[in-house]
């Protein structure tokens, strides 16, 4: 079948190990106990692999992410076989994006160099912050200037293609503080950075601390003013905001991410990671010992139904992941896909919100405005079905 017949999707490998899980932290993973585990984990995802591919025929692969967790955790021969895998079970494009998420504690010039030959050509380093004063509220288990040090191995390794993941609204942290932490970001030359409001879950330690008063979070208008100086300074540096959270140089947007947020299909591999294949949205169910022995005996991972959706619930998700997208959705196209027009459908949910200034529709689409970035939520409720 030629590649122009098949379905395009990105395939998202979930690697749920970490040295120490950060208080603040809800994504699914675990302490890493042994290295026989990463083992066993490698040859599972190598097998539910070819299970996916039996499973879609039809598909190629257009982007890879390995996140967790802490992907970087396995070793450059290991990372090399999942990759090879896909690359061996489906028809993947040339210029395929193949990110990792990297914990600076793990890395150092040879692991760099390893990550890159075994075919990653994107990092995303979870740096947090440039200050250690931030990194001890959040439980980094790196320094600063380990992170400095990573970055600088990593431009000296000529990786053309790097993120620095931030995260601001950190109790005790000042705009100053936050200013600062992104002005090194900027000095440090990356192609993308990911600027996230800290927000917490209550099951995580660090949300129980808040809920308990030991912890204070920053009151909304200090957080409003951090977005608003994020927002202006990235721009004059060169940075196209091209989503809510994320900021890249011409061109180097997350391929991968710009799938989930053209409500495109992506499979999801290993325990935790979540599948939008056929109208449905399914995770593999959070369990690593179910996982590891459901594979290693040849049956399918346990696997659970998150949602099937009808056409109008696929709309409106189009609609929620679309206006995170700084150019919002294009009506005309919307309508191409869809048949809907969305300013007759939506009108009453629309309205309000283009009279407070936090939709606007330009050029043929709709978007949110600066004031709306801040205030997404609000606007994007009204439009869950």
């Amino acid at each position: 079948m030629a590649s122009k017949d098949k379905r395009k999707m990105g395939m998202y490998i979930h690697v749920p190990f970490c040295i120490k899980k950060c208080g603040y932290c809800d994504f699914f993973s675990v302490p890493i106990v042994s290295s026989d585990m990463l083992e066993r984990y490698t040859a599972c995802a190598v097998a539910e692999i070819k299970q996916q591919r039996a499973e879609l025929p039809d598909v190629e692969i257009a982007t890879i992410y390995i996140g967790g967790g802490t992907p970087s955790l396995l070793t450059g021969s290991q990372l090399e076989q999942i990759i090879q895998s896909v690359q061996q079970e489906f028809m993947v494009k040339g210029d395929v994006e193949i990110t990792i998420e990297a914990n600076p504690a793990t890395l150092d010039k040879t692991k760099i160099l390893d990550i890159i030959n075994a075919g990653v050509n994107r990092i995303s380093l979870g740096v947090q912050s440039f200050s250690d004063d931030d990194l001890k509220v959040l439980t980094r288990i790196h320094s600063a200037r380990k992170a400095l040090d990573v970055i600088e191995f990593m431009h000296a390794s000529r990786l053309k293609n790097f993120n620095i993941d931030l995260i601001y609204g950190v109790p005790g942290q000042s705009i100053d503080r936050w200013m600062e932490s992104l002005k090194t970001a900027v000095e440090c030359k990356p192609e993308h950075i990911s600027t996230y409001l800290l927000q917490l879950e209550d099951n995580t330690p660090m949300g129980t601390s808040v809920a308990s008063g030991k912890v204070f979070l920053l009151n909304e208008d200090t957080e409003y003013l951090m977005y608003n100086r994020t927002i202006d300074f990235l721009r004059e540096n060169g940075f196209e905001h091209y989503e809510i959270s994320n900021f890249c140089r011409p061109g180097f947007a997350c391929r991968h991410n710009l799938i989930y947020w053209q409500a495109e299909e992506y499979i999801g591999i290993g325990p935790g990671a979540v599948s939008f294949v056929n109208r449905c949205r399914f995770v593999n169910e959070p369990l690593i010992k179910e996982y590891l022995v459901s594979i290693e005996a040849g049956r399918e991972r346990p696997i659970k139904v998150l949602e099937k959706m009808s056409r109008a619930d696929l709309a409106s998700d189009a609609i929620i992941l679309g206006l995170r997208l700084c150019q919002g959705i294009d009506l005309e196209h919307f309508k191409n896909r869809f048949n809907i027009d969305i300013i007759k459908q939506y009108g009453r949910n629309i309205a309000p919100c283009l009279e407070r200034g936090l939709l606007e529709c330009e050029n043929g689409h709709l978007k949110l405005t600066k004031e709306g970035y801040f205030l997404s939520n609000e606007v994007l409720c009204r439009f869950i079905t």
